[in-house]
């Protein structure tokens, strides 16, 4: 059972660049979010909290989703 899980750590997931797959780095910026203000702040008070962690979100989700937009038609471009 131990070398069944360390061996799932030498073959990666392969996750595909469509735009369902996409949506996986959501959860990963909520992450991001979380933690980086949770370091940061140094007394928690959770309406501030909740309320800085949403727009940090929303700020990492838009530009992402721009550079997303940006690389695909940079490489659009370059193909054509």
């Amino acid at each position: 059972m131990t070398m069944d899980l360390l061996a799932s750590f030498t073959s990666p997931i392969h996750i595909g660049t469509d735009w369902t797959a996409m949506l996986w780095m959501f959860p990963l910026l909520a992450a991001i979010a979380i933690i980086y203000k949770a370091t940061k702040m140094r007394v928690v008070f959770w309406g501030r909290f909740i309320r800085e962690t949403l727009v940090l979100f929303g700020t990492l989700s838009v530009f992402m989703v721009a550079a997303i937009v940006v690389l695909n038609l940079i490489t659009w471009l370059a193909a054509s």
